[in-house]
Protein backbone atom coordinates (compact mmCIF):
# COMPACT_ATOMS: atom_id res chain seq x y z
CA UNK A 1 0.00 0.00 0.00
CA UNK A 2 2.99 2.37 0.64
CA UNK A 3 4.69 1.35 -2.32
CA UNK A 4 1.44 2.03 -4.18
CA UNK A 5 0.97 5.65 -2.36
CA UNK A 6 4.79 6.34 -3.57
CA UNK A 7 4.46 5.45 -6.72
CA UNK A 8 1.46 7.59 -7.52
CA UNK A 9 3.26 10.85 -6.25
CA UNK A 10 6.25 9.67 -7.98
CA UNK A 11 4.12 9.86 -11.48
CA UNK A 12 1.96 12.89 -10.35
CA UNK A 13 5.01 14.65 -9.87
CA UNK A 14 7.53 13.84 -12.39
CA UNK A 15 4.22 13.83 -15.68
CA UNK A 16 1.26 15.34 -14.08
CA UNK A 17 2.43 18.42 -11.92
CA UNK A 18 3.94 19.89 -15.11
CA UNK A 19 0.78 19.43 -17.38
CA UNK A 20 -1.27 20.49 -14.44
CA UNK A 21 0.36 24.12 -14.04
CA UNK A 22 0.65 24.26 -18.33
CA UNK A 23 -3.24 23.85 -18.01
CA UNK A 24 -3.58 26.13 -15.52
CA UNK A 25 -1.67 29.07 -16.68
CA UNK A 26 -3.96 28.61 -20.37
CA UNK A 27 -7.06 28.59 -18.19
CA UNK A 28 -6.18 31.71 -16.77
CA UNK A 29 -5.44 33.34 -20.26
CA UNK A 30 -8.97 31.82 -20.96
CA UNK A 31 -10.71 33.22 -17.71
CA UNK A 32 -9.89 36.68 -18.45
CA UNK A 33 -10.48 36.84 -22.49
CA UNK A 34 -14.08 34.88 -21.54
CA UNK A 35 -14.28 38.02 -18.53
CA UNK A 36 -13.77 40.77 -21.34
CA UNK A 37 -15.86 38.91 -23.68
CA UNK A 38 -18.92 38.70 -20.79
CA UNK A 39 -18.43 42.58 -19.83
CA UNK A 40 -16.87 44.26 -22.88
CA UNK A 41 -18.79 42.72 -25.52
CA UNK A 42 -22.30 41.55 -27.28
CA UNK A 43 -22.13 38.20 -28.60
CA UNK A 44 -24.83 35.43 -29.77
CA UNK A 45 -27.13 34.34 -27.57
CA UNK A 46 -25.89 30.76 -28.94
CA UNK A 47 -22.36 31.52 -27.63
CA UNK A 48 -24.16 31.28 -24.24
CA UNK A 49 -24.05 27.85 -23.54
CA UNK A 50 -20.56 27.35 -24.51
CA UNK A 51 -19.13 29.80 -22.66
CA UNK A 52 -21.02 28.44 -19.16
CA UNK A 53 -19.84 25.02 -20.22
CA UNK A 54 -15.92 26.60 -20.39
CA UNK A 55 -16.12 28.75 -17.59
CA UNK A 56 -17.34 25.57 -15.05
CA UNK A 57 -14.95 23.01 -16.95
CA UNK A 58 -12.16 25.12 -15.96
CA UNK A 59 -13.13 25.72 -12.16
CA UNK A 60 -13.65 21.67 -11.62
CA UNK A 61 -10.10 21.97 -13.07
CA UNK A 62 -9.02 24.61 -10.62
CA UNK A 63 -10.81 22.43 -7.65
CA UNK A 64 -8.74 19.28 -8.76
CA UNK A 65 -5.79 20.59 -9.29
CA UNK A 66 -5.35 22.47 -5.96
CA UNK A 67 -7.17 18.93 -4.36
CA UNK A 68 -4.55 17.15 -6.25
CA UNK A 69 -1.46 19.23 -5.06
CA UNK A 70 -2.46 19.19 -1.88
CA UNK A 71 -2.70 15.26 -1.54
CA UNK A 72 0.62 14.49 -2.92
CA UNK A 73 2.77 17.34 -1.02
CA UNK A 74 5.11 16.83 1.72
CA UNK A 75 3.88 19.12 4.31
CA UNK A 76 -0.08 19.84 4.16
CA UNK A 77 0.55 22.96 6.50
CA UNK A 78 3.28 24.52 4.64
CA UNK A 79 1.29 23.87 1.39
CA UNK A 80 -1.61 25.60 2.87
CA UNK A 81 0.66 28.33 4.15
CA UNK A 82 1.80 28.66 1.02
CA UNK A 83 -1.21 28.79 -1.24
CA UNK A 84 -3.81 30.59 1.21
CA UNK A 85 -5.43 32.28 -1.60
CA UNK A 86 -6.55 29.71 -3.48
CA UNK A 87 -7.52 27.32 -0.19
CA UNK A 88 -9.98 30.37 0.52
CA UNK A 89 -11.10 30.14 -3.30
CA UNK A 90 -11.49 26.53 -2.77
CA UNK A 91 -13.65 26.97 -0.22
CA UNK A 92 -16.15 30.08 -1.68
CA UNK A 93 -16.20 27.72 -4.71
CA UNK A 94 -17.50 25.26 -2.91
CA UNK A 95 -19.82 26.96 -0.88
CA UNK A 96 -21.06 28.81 -3.75
CA UNK A 97 -21.63 24.99 -5.59
CA UNK A 98 -23.40 23.74 -2.45
CA UNK A 99 -25.62 26.50 -1.95
CA UNK A 100 -26.29 27.72 -5.14
CA UNK A 101 -29.66 27.92 -5.28
CA UNK A 102 -30.13 29.82 -2.01
CA UNK A 103 -28.06 32.00 -3.11
CA UNK A 104 -29.91 32.66 -6.74
CA UNK A 105 -32.79 33.27 -4.41
CA UNK A 106 -31.25 36.19 -2.32
CA UNK A 107 -30.00 37.59 -5.53
CA UNK A 108 -34.00 37.71 -6.79
CA UNK A 109 -34.75 39.94 -3.60
CA UNK A 110 -32.48 42.73 -5.44
CA UNK A 111 -34.76 42.05 -8.78
CA UNK A 112 -32.48 40.26 -10.82
CA UNK A 113 -32.89 37.45 -12.68
CA UNK A 114 -31.84 34.15 -13.22
CA UNK A 115 -29.71 35.36 -16.38
CA UNK A 116 -28.48 38.02 -13.71
CA UNK A 117 -27.35 35.45 -10.93
CA UNK A 118 -25.90 33.30 -13.88
CA UNK A 119 -23.62 35.79 -15.20
CA UNK A 120 -22.81 37.03 -11.32
CA UNK A 121 -21.88 33.73 -10.70
CA UNK A 122 -19.96 33.14 -13.97
CA UNK A 123 -17.81 37.05 -13.13
CA UNK A 124 -17.59 35.44 -9.64
CA UNK A 125 -15.53 32.31 -10.57
CA UNK A 126 -13.77 34.04 -13.43
CA UNK A 127 -12.51 36.74 -11.32
CA UNK A 128 -11.59 34.19 -8.41
CA UNK A 129 -10.00 32.57 -10.51
CA UNK A 130 -8.10 35.00 -12.19
CA UNK A 131 -6.91 35.69 -8.69
CA UNK A 132 -5.39 32.00 -8.23
CA UNK A 133 -3.62 32.39 -11.44
CA UNK A 134 -1.96 35.94 -9.96
CA UNK A 135 -1.12 33.56 -6.90
CA UNK A 136 0.38 31.39 -9.12
CA UNK A 137 2.33 33.82 -11.54
CA UNK A 138 4.09 35.53 -8.43
CA UNK A 139 5.28 31.95 -6.68
CA UNK A 140 7.04 31.06 -9.89
CA UNK A 141 8.17 34.65 -11.14
CA UNK A 142 10.18 37.63 -10.57
CA UNK A 143 8.47 40.02 -13.08
CA UNK A 144 10.72 43.53 -11.69
CA UNK A 145 13.88 41.12 -9.94
CA UNK A 146 16.60 43.50 -11.14
CA UNK A 147 19.00 44.49 -9.13
CA UNK A 148 19.73 47.87 -10.66
CA UNK A 149 15.96 48.60 -10.96
CA UNK A 150 14.96 52.11 -10.51
CA UNK A 151 12.13 52.63 -7.98
CA UNK A 152 10.97 55.69 -9.72
CA UNK A 153 10.72 54.27 -13.21
CA UNK A 154 8.74 51.62 -11.83
CA UNK A 155 6.32 53.75 -9.90
CA UNK A 156 5.70 56.02 -12.91
CA UNK A 157 5.62 52.83 -15.64
CA UNK A 158 2.95 51.29 -13.19
CA UNK A 159 0.59 54.17 -13.67
CA UNK A 160 1.45 54.60 -17.43
CA UNK A 161 0.52 51.01 -17.64
CA UNK A 162 -2.73 51.50 -15.86
CA UNK A 163 -3.72 54.31 -18.16
CA UNK A 164 -3.01 52.18 -21.61
CA UNK A 165 -5.31 49.17 -20.02
CA UNK A 166 -7.60 51.44 -18.66
CA UNK A 167 -8.19 53.43 -22.41
CA UNK A 168 -8.56 49.59 -24.16
CA UNK A 169 -10.94 48.47 -21.49
CA UNK A 170 -12.87 51.79 -21.67
CA UNK A 171 -13.17 51.69 -25.62
CA UNK A 172 -15.12 48.45 -25.12
CA UNK A 173 -19.03 48.38 -26.67
CA UNK A 174 -20.36 47.71 -23.31
CA UNK A 175 -18.49 50.40 -21.18
CA UNK A 176 -20.58 53.34 -22.44
CA UNK A 177 -24.13 53.97 -23.99
CA UNK A 178 -22.82 55.81 -27.00
CA UNK A 179 -19.58 56.50 -29.29
CA UNK A 180 -17.21 58.70 -27.41
CA UNK A 181 -14.50 60.21 -28.91
CA UNK A 182 -11.18 58.85 -28.24
CA UNK A 183 -9.52 61.79 -26.38
CA UNK A 184 -12.54 61.90 -24.09
CA UNK A 185 -11.86 58.39 -22.59
CA UNK A 186 -7.93 58.63 -22.27
CA UNK A 187 -8.42 62.18 -20.39
CA UNK A 188 -11.52 60.08 -18.05
CA UNK A 189 -8.52 57.11 -17.64
CA UNK A 190 -5.80 59.60 -17.30
CA UNK A 191 -8.06 61.50 -14.91
CA UNK A 192 -8.77 57.80 -12.96
CA UNK A 193 -5.78 56.67 -12.56
CA UNK A 194 -4.52 59.95 -11.67
CA UNK A 195 -7.52 60.38 -9.37
CA UNK A 196 -8.00 63.83 -9.83
CA UNK A 197 -11.68 64.17 -10.84
CA UNK A 198 -11.92 66.49 -13.98
CA UNK A 199 -14.20 64.79 -16.76
CA UNK A 200 -15.23 66.00 -20.25
CA UNK A 201 -17.93 63.97 -20.40
CA UNK A 202 -20.60 63.09 -17.84
CA UNK A 203 -20.23 60.12 -16.26
CA UNK A 204 -23.26 59.20 -14.95
CA UNK A 205 -24.94 59.45 -18.35
CA UNK A 206 -22.40 58.47 -20.68
CA UNK A 207 -20.56 55.01 -19.09
CA UNK A 208 -22.80 51.90 -18.05
CA UNK A 209 -22.45 49.81 -14.97
CA UNK A 210 -19.28 48.00 -16.63
CA UNK A 211 -17.66 51.53 -17.59
CA UNK A 212 -18.13 52.57 -14.32
CA UNK A 213 -16.77 49.44 -12.43
CA UNK A 214 -13.50 50.01 -14.68
CA UNK A 215 -13.52 53.66 -13.46
CA UNK A 216 -13.74 52.31 -10.13
CA UNK A 217 -11.60 49.91 -10.61
CA UNK A 218 -9.14 52.59 -11.92
CA UNK A 219 -9.58 55.07 -9.16
CA UNK A 220 -8.84 52.06 -6.78
CA UNK A 221 -5.52 51.23 -9.06
CA UNK A 222 -4.69 55.26 -8.73
CA UNK A 223 -4.87 55.37 -5.32
CA UNK A 224 -3.15 52.80 -3.71
CA UNK A 225 -0.68 52.83 -6.85
CA UNK A 226 0.00 49.33 -9.04
CA UNK A 227 3.02 48.21 -7.13
CA UNK A 228 1.52 48.58 -4.16
CA UNK A 229 -1.14 46.30 -4.83
CA UNK A 230 1.08 43.74 -7.02
CA UNK A 231 3.76 43.54 -4.19
CA UNK A 232 0.46 42.74 -1.49
CA UNK A 233 -0.33 39.98 -3.62
CA UNK A 234 3.31 38.92 -4.11
CA UNK A 235 3.97 39.16 -0.30
CA UNK A 236 0.40 37.82 1.49
CA UNK A 237 -1.11 36.16 -0.52
CA UNK A 238 1.77 34.52 -2.86
CA UNK A 239 3.63 33.75 0.38
CA UNK A 240 7.11 34.98 -0.57
CA UNK A 241 8.72 38.18 -0.55
CA UNK A 242 12.51 38.51 -2.10
CA UNK A 243 15.01 41.13 -1.00
CA UNK A 244 14.85 43.06 -4.24
CA UNK A 245 10.54 43.33 -3.05
CA UNK A 246 11.70 45.20 -0.20
CA UNK A 247 14.54 47.05 -0.97
CA UNK A 248 12.23 48.30 -3.94
CA UNK A 249 8.98 49.09 -2.02
CA UNK A 250 11.86 50.36 0.66
CA UNK A 251 12.53 53.15 -2.06
CA UNK A 252 8.76 53.55 -3.47
CA UNK A 253 6.47 54.09 0.30
CA UNK A 254 9.81 56.62 1.71
CA UNK A 255 10.25 54.02 4.41
CA UNK A 256 13.34 54.24 6.56
CA UNK A 257 14.24 50.68 7.19
CA UNK A 258 14.08 47.64 5.00
CA UNK A 259 12.15 45.74 7.68
CA UNK A 260 9.01 47.93 8.42
CA UNK A 261 8.27 47.62 4.51
CA UNK A 262 6.50 44.31 4.91
CA UNK A 263 4.10 45.97 8.01
CA UNK A 264 3.34 49.28 6.64
CA UNK A 265 2.69 47.19 3.35
CA UNK A 266 0.88 44.92 5.15
CA UNK A 267 -1.56 48.15 7.29
CA UNK A 268 -1.83 50.04 3.79
CA UNK A 269 -3.91 47.75 1.96
CA UNK A 270 -5.96 46.64 5.83
CA UNK A 271 -6.34 49.99 6.56
CA UNK A 272 -7.65 51.33 3.50
CA UNK A 273 -9.94 48.07 2.88
CA UNK A 274 -11.47 48.72 6.16
CA UNK A 275 -11.74 52.38 5.71
CA UNK A 276 -13.72 51.86 2.25
CA UNK A 277 -15.97 49.37 3.34
CA UNK A 278 -16.98 50.96 6.62
CA UNK A 279 -17.36 54.48 4.49
CA UNK A 280 -19.49 52.83 1.73
CA UNK A 281 -21.47 51.77 4.79
CA UNK A 282 -21.96 55.31 6.45
CA UNK A 283 -22.72 56.54 3.17
CA UNK A 284 -25.36 53.93 2.49
CA UNK A 285 -27.23 54.73 6.11
CA UNK A 286 -26.93 58.41 5.33
CA UNK A 287 -28.11 57.97 1.58
CA UNK A 288 -31.20 60.49 1.31
CA UNK A 289 -34.47 59.35 1.26
CA UNK A 290 -35.21 61.61 -0.79
CA UNK A 291 -33.32 60.63 -3.80
CA UNK A 292 -35.17 57.91 -5.68
CA UNK A 293 -32.83 54.57 -6.70
CA UNK A 294 -32.62 50.80 -6.21
CA UNK A 295 -30.76 49.11 -3.44
CA UNK A 296 -28.42 47.67 -5.78
CA UNK A 297 -27.63 51.18 -6.96
CA UNK A 298 -27.86 52.61 -3.79
CA UNK A 299 -25.27 49.88 -2.43
CA UNK A 300 -22.80 50.76 -5.68
CA UNK A 301 -23.26 54.20 -5.38
CA UNK A 302 -22.02 54.08 -1.83
CA UNK A 303 -19.09 51.36 -2.62
CA UNK A 304 -18.68 54.07 -5.48
CA UNK A 305 -18.61 57.32 -3.42
CA UNK A 306 -16.52 55.96 -0.52
CA UNK A 307 -13.64 54.55 -3.01
CA UNK A 308 -13.79 57.82 -4.48
CA UNK A 309 -13.64 59.91 -1.48
CA UNK A 310 -10.86 58.10 0.25
CA UNK A 311 -8.50 57.49 -2.82
CA UNK A 312 -9.43 62.08 -3.18
CA UNK A 313 -10.72 61.48 -6.76
CA UNK A 314 -13.99 63.53 -6.94
CA UNK A 315 -15.96 61.33 -9.49
CA UNK A 316 -19.47 61.40 -8.78
CA UNK A 317 -22.47 59.14 -10.35
CA UNK A 318 -24.94 62.13 -9.68
CA UNK A 319 -24.93 64.51 -13.14
CA UNK A 320 -24.81 67.56 -10.92
CA UNK A 321 -22.03 66.08 -8.75
CA UNK A 322 -22.90 66.47 -5.21
CA UNK A 323 -24.70 69.98 -6.12
CA UNK A 324 -27.96 68.02 -5.93
CA UNK A 325 -30.12 69.61 -3.61
CA UNK A 326 -30.98 66.39 -2.34
CA UNK A 327 -27.25 65.49 -1.20
CA UNK A 328 -26.14 68.84 -0.43
CA UNK A 329 -28.78 69.11 2.04
CA UNK A 330 -27.60 66.19 3.78
CA UNK A 331 -24.92 67.05 6.50
CA UNK A 332 -24.13 63.56 7.27
CA UNK A 333 -23.46 62.39 3.72
CA UNK A 334 -21.40 65.15 2.98
CA UNK A 335 -19.85 65.11 6.58
CA UNK A 336 -18.43 61.23 6.04
CA UNK A 337 -17.11 62.04 2.19
CA UNK A 338 -15.00 64.90 3.92
CA UNK A 339 -13.86 62.14 6.76
CA UNK A 340 -12.33 59.85 3.86
CA UNK A 341 -10.74 63.07 2.07
CA UNK A 342 -8.71 63.86 5.14
CA UNK A 343 -7.91 59.93 6.01
CA UNK A 344 -6.79 59.64 2.09
CA UNK A 345 -4.93 62.82 2.04
CA UNK A 346 -2.85 62.77 5.41
CA UNK A 347 -0.82 59.53 3.84
CA UNK A 348 0.24 55.98 4.68
CA UNK A 349 2.76 56.21 7.02
CA UNK A 350 0.23 58.63 9.53
CA UNK A 351 -2.23 56.85 9.17
CA UNK A 352 -0.01 53.65 10.24
CA UNK A 353 1.07 55.85 12.83
CA UNK A 354 -2.40 56.82 14.23
CA UNK A 355 -3.63 53.20 14.43
CA UNK A 356 -0.69 52.03 16.06
CA UNK A 357 -1.16 55.30 18.87
CA UNK A 358 -4.72 53.98 18.91
CA UNK A 359 -4.27 50.21 19.18
CA UNK A 360 -1.40 50.78 21.33
CA UNK A 361 -2.17 54.13 23.71
CA UNK A 362 0.26 53.28 26.67
CA UNK A 363 3.22 52.17 24.58
CA UNK A 364 5.74 55.03 26.41
CA UNK A 365 8.25 54.20 23.05
CA UNK A 366 5.97 55.62 20.93
CA UNK A 367 7.02 58.76 19.23
CA UNK A 368 5.53 60.69 16.78
CA UNK A 369 7.94 61.18 13.38
CA UNK A 370 8.39 64.84 12.09
CA UNK A 371 6.64 63.99 9.08
CA UNK A 372 3.48 63.19 10.87
CA UNK A 373 3.85 66.11 12.65
CA UNK A 374 4.71 68.16 10.01
CA UNK A 375 1.73 66.78 7.90
CA UNK A 376 -0.79 67.44 11.14
CA UNK A 377 -0.02 71.22 11.64
CA UNK A 378 -0.04 71.97 8.21
CA UNK A 379 -3.34 70.54 6.70
CA UNK A 380 -4.90 72.15 10.20
CA UNK A 381 -3.61 75.24 8.95
CA UNK A 382 -4.92 75.26 5.51
CA UNK A 383 -8.11 73.63 6.54
CA UNK A 384 -8.84 76.78 8.98
CA UNK A 385 -7.31 79.12 6.48
CA UNK A 386 -9.50 77.54 3.29
CA UNK A 387 -12.26 77.50 5.91
CA UNK A 388 -12.24 81.07 7.17
CA UNK A 389 -11.66 82.25 3.53
CA UNK A 390 -14.32 81.05 1.99
CA UNK A 391 -17.19 81.89 4.09
CA UNK A 392 -15.75 85.80 4.68
CA UNK A 393 -15.07 85.72 0.50
CA UNK A 394 -18.01 84.31 -0.70
CA UNK A 395 -20.90 85.06 2.05
CA UNK A 396 -22.54 87.17 -0.25
CA UNK A 397 -21.91 85.28 -2.97
CA UNK A 398 -22.32 81.58 -3.50
CA UNK A 399 -23.19 81.20 0.38
CA UNK A 400 -25.73 83.72 0.30
CA UNK A 401 -28.89 81.85 0.66
CA UNK A 402 -27.76 79.54 3.41
CA UNK A 403 -27.80 79.72 7.25
CA UNK A 404 -25.23 80.60 9.20
CA UNK A 405 -24.23 77.42 10.27
CA UNK A 406 -24.71 75.74 6.91
CA UNK A 407 -22.40 78.94 5.45
CA UNK A 408 -19.64 77.27 7.61
CA UNK A 409 -20.18 73.90 7.07
CA UNK A 410 -20.38 74.52 3.26
CA UNK A 411 -17.27 76.74 3.51
CA UNK A 412 -15.18 73.60 5.55
CA UNK A 413 -16.57 71.55 2.79
CA UNK A 414 -15.04 73.45 0.40
CA UNK A 415 -11.61 73.89 2.44
CA UNK A 416 -11.44 70.27 2.34
CA UNK A 417 -12.17 69.01 -1.26
CA UNK A 418 -10.21 72.01 -2.53
CA UNK A 419 -6.91 70.28 -1.45
CA UNK A 420 -7.25 67.45 -3.41
CA UNK A 421 -10.64 65.80 -3.88
CA UNK A 422 -12.54 67.56 -6.60
CA UNK A 423 -16.32 67.34 -4.83
CA UNK A 424 -18.67 70.24 -4.91
CA UNK A 425 -21.59 71.35 -2.98
CA UNK A 426 -22.16 74.84 -4.84
CA UNK A 427 -22.20 76.22 -8.09
CA UNK A 428 -17.82 76.90 -8.41
CA UNK A 429 -18.96 79.29 -11.84
CA UNK A 430 -20.52 82.05 -9.30
CA UNK A 431 -17.68 82.15 -7.42
CA UNK A 432 -15.74 85.09 -6.72
CA UNK A 433 -12.52 86.33 -8.21
CA UNK A 434 -10.85 86.78 -4.72
CA UNK A 435 -11.79 83.25 -3.40
CA UNK A 436 -10.39 81.70 -6.97
CA UNK A 437 -7.69 83.01 -6.93
CA UNK A 438 -7.12 81.66 -2.74
CA UNK A 439 -8.39 78.49 -4.23
CA UNK A 440 -5.18 78.26 -6.67
CA UNK A 441 -2.79 77.93 -3.64
CA UNK A 442 -4.61 75.36 -1.90
CA UNK A 443 -4.96 73.32 -4.97
CA UNK A 444 -1.44 73.81 -5.92
CA UNK A 445 -0.20 72.31 -1.94
CA UNK A 446 -2.19 69.51 -1.84
CA UNK A 447 -2.26 66.16 0.03
CA UNK A 448 0.51 65.13 2.20
CA UNK A 449 3.51 62.51 1.05
CA UNK A 450 2.34 58.73 0.09
CA UNK A 451 -0.97 59.39 0.14
CA UNK A 452 -3.88 59.54 -2.06
CA UNK A 453 -3.62 62.50 -3.34
CA UNK A 454 -1.32 65.15 -5.51
CA UNK A 455 0.09 68.77 -5.27
CA UNK A 456 3.20 69.46 -3.75
CA UNK A 457 2.64 68.08 -0.98
CA UNK A 458 2.33 69.69 2.94
CA UNK A 459 5.67 68.51 4.29
CA UNK A 460 7.10 70.06 1.01
CA UNK A 461 5.65 73.53 1.82
CA UNK A 462 6.21 73.55 5.28
CA UNK A 463 10.02 72.13 5.23
CA UNK A 464 10.15 75.53 2.08
CA UNK A 465 8.76 77.97 5.14
CA UNK A 466 10.76 76.71 7.50
CA UNK A 467 13.87 77.14 5.27
CA UNK A 468 13.20 80.36 4.66
CA UNK A 469 12.20 81.28 8.25
CA UNK A 470 15.99 79.69 8.94
CA UNK A 471 18.10 81.46 6.19
CA UNK A 472 16.43 84.87 7.92
CA UNK A 473 17.39 83.83 10.65
CA UNK A 474 21.00 83.51 9.49
CA UNK A 475 21.04 79.68 10.88
CA UNK A 476 23.10 76.74 8.87
CA UNK A 477 21.01 73.77 9.80
CA UNK A 478 17.61 73.18 9.44
CA UNK A 479 16.08 71.83 13.16
CA UNK A 480 12.27 70.65 13.35
CA UNK A 481 10.94 69.39 16.54
CA UNK A 482 14.86 68.72 17.64
CA UNK A 483 15.84 66.90 14.43
CA UNK A 484 17.74 68.29 11.70
CA UNK A 485 16.20 67.42 8.62
CA UNK A 486 18.71 66.02 6.05
CA UNK A 487 19.87 68.45 3.29
CA UNK A 488 18.30 66.02 0.44
CA UNK A 489 15.25 66.91 2.35
CA UNK A 490 15.48 70.46 1.64
CA UNK A 491 17.31 70.41 -1.81
CA UNK A 492 13.92 68.11 -3.04
CA UNK A 493 11.31 70.30 -1.30
CA UNK A 494 12.83 73.38 -2.91
CA UNK A 495 12.95 71.38 -6.76
CA UNK A 496 9.46 70.49 -6.52
CA UNK A 497 8.12 73.92 -5.91
CA UNK A 498 10.72 75.01 -8.75
CA UNK A 499 9.60 72.22 -10.91
CA UNK A 500 6.02 72.42 -10.21
CA UNK A 501 5.71 75.94 -11.09
CA UNK A 502 7.33 75.69 -14.44
CA UNK A 503 5.41 72.62 -15.25
CA UNK A 504 1.66 75.00 -13.90
CA UNK A 505 2.87 78.23 -15.89
CA UNK A 506 3.95 76.07 -19.50
CA UNK A 507 0.69 74.21 -18.97
CA UNK A 508 -1.44 77.61 -18.59
CA UNK A 509 0.49 79.35 -21.70
CA UNK A 510 -0.60 76.30 -23.51
CA UNK A 511 -4.16 76.87 -22.94
CA UNK A 512 -4.32 80.33 -23.37
CA UNK A 513 -2.75 79.84 -26.94
CA UNK A 514 -5.79 77.44 -27.54
CA UNK A 515 -8.46 78.45 -25.69
CA UNK A 516 -10.43 81.74 -25.17
CA UNK A 517 -11.23 81.70 -21.96
CA UNK A 518 -10.33 83.80 -19.10
CA UNK A 519 -7.63 83.91 -18.11
CA UNK A 520 -8.61 82.91 -13.89
CA UNK A 521 -10.45 79.88 -15.33
CA UNK A 522 -7.84 78.80 -17.35
CA UNK A 523 -5.18 78.89 -14.35
CA UNK A 524 -7.80 77.53 -12.20
CA UNK A 525 -8.34 74.70 -14.42
CA UNK A 526 -4.64 73.86 -14.70
CA UNK A 527 -3.67 74.15 -10.86
CA UNK A 528 -7.00 72.07 -10.60
CA UNK A 529 -5.08 69.45 -12.65
CA UNK A 530 -1.63 69.35 -11.23
CA UNK A 531 -2.83 69.17 -8.15
CA UNK A 532 -5.21 66.06 -8.77
CA UNK A 533 -8.02 68.59 -7.55
CA UNK A 534 -10.81 67.81 -10.24
CA UNK A 535 -12.58 71.41 -9.28
CA UNK A 536 -13.55 73.43 -12.22
CA UNK A 537 -15.54 76.14 -13.51
CA UNK A 538 -16.96 74.62 -15.86
CA UNK A 539 -15.02 74.91 -18.71
CA UNK A 540 -13.24 71.61 -18.99
CA UNK A 541 -16.21 69.87 -21.80
CA UNK A 542 -15.44 72.91 -23.88
CA UNK A 543 -11.50 72.45 -24.15
CA UNK A 544 -10.01 71.33 -27.41
CA UNK A 545 -8.37 68.38 -28.29
CA UNK A 546 -4.89 69.89 -27.69
CA UNK A 547 -6.00 71.87 -24.53
CA UNK A 548 -7.19 68.11 -23.24
CA UNK A 549 -3.42 66.68 -24.09
CA UNK A 550 -2.11 69.44 -22.38
CA UNK A 551 -4.03 68.49 -19.29
CA UNK A 552 -3.78 65.03 -19.17
CA UNK A 553 0.19 65.51 -19.39
CA UNK A 554 -0.51 67.52 -15.94
CA UNK A 555 -2.91 65.25 -14.55
CA UNK A 556 0.13 62.60 -14.88
CA UNK A 557 2.82 64.89 -13.49
CA UNK A 558 0.75 65.76 -10.66
CA UNK A 559 -0.02 62.53 -9.33
CA UNK A 560 3.52 60.85 -9.88
CA UNK A 561 5.51 64.29 -9.29
CA UNK A 562 7.27 66.05 -11.72
CA UNK A 563 11.21 65.16 -9.37
CA UNK A 564 10.17 61.54 -9.71
CA UNK A 565 9.29 61.17 -13.80
CA UNK A 566 12.78 63.29 -14.27
CA UNK A 567 14.25 60.89 -11.64
CA UNK A 568 12.62 58.15 -13.87
CA UNK A 569 13.67 59.31 -17.23
CA UNK A 570 17.30 60.38 -16.28
CA UNK A 571 20.40 58.16 -15.70
CA UNK A 572 21.88 58.18 -12.77
CA UNK A 573 24.79 60.57 -12.06
CA UNK A 574 28.36 59.08 -11.71
CA UNK A 575 29.76 59.60 -8.27
CA UNK A 576 33.59 60.47 -7.96
CA UNK A 577 35.81 60.79 -4.96
CA UNK A 578 36.79 64.24 -5.91
CA UNK A 579 35.20 67.90 -5.12
CA UNK A 580 36.06 70.72 -6.69
CA UNK A 581 36.70 74.02 -4.74
CA UNK A 582 33.65 75.91 -3.26
CA UNK A 583 32.33 78.81 -5.52
CA UNK A 584 30.00 81.37 -3.55
CA UNK A 585 27.45 82.79 -6.33
CA UNK A 586 25.37 85.70 -5.76
CA UNK A 587 21.72 85.08 -5.52
CA UNK A 588 18.58 86.66 -4.65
Amino acid sequence: MQSWKHQTRKFYLEYLRSLGRIIYTTTGVISIAILILEYGFYYPEEWKPIVRLIVHSMVHFFLIYEITGFLFCNSPWDYLKAHKLEFVIVLLLLVENFYEEDIILYLRQFHLTGDDATLIFLSTNQILFIFANLAHFFRLSRFYDAKNINPSFVFVGSFATIILLGTVFLHFPKATYKQIPTIDLVFTTVSATCVTGLSTISIADSFTLTGKIIILFLIQVGGLGLMTLTSFFSMFLAGQASVTDKLLLKDLLSEEAMGKVKGLLRQIAYQTFFIELVGAVLLYVSFPKSYPMSEFNKIFFAIFHSISAFCNAGFSLLPAGLADPSFMQTESFLSTIMLLIVLGGLGFPVLSQIHRRLTHPKDVYFRWSVTSKLVFITTSVLLLLGTLAYYFLEKNLTLESLSTMDKIFHSLFYSVTARTAGFNTLDLTKMGIPITFFSLFLMWVGASPVSTGGGIKTTTLAISVFNIINQIRGKSDLEVYHRSIAPSTINRAGATIVLSLFIIFMAIFGLVVFESFSFLDISYEVVSAFGTVGLTRGITPYLSVYSKAILCIVMFVGRVGILTLLVALSKKAISFSYKYPVEYVVVG
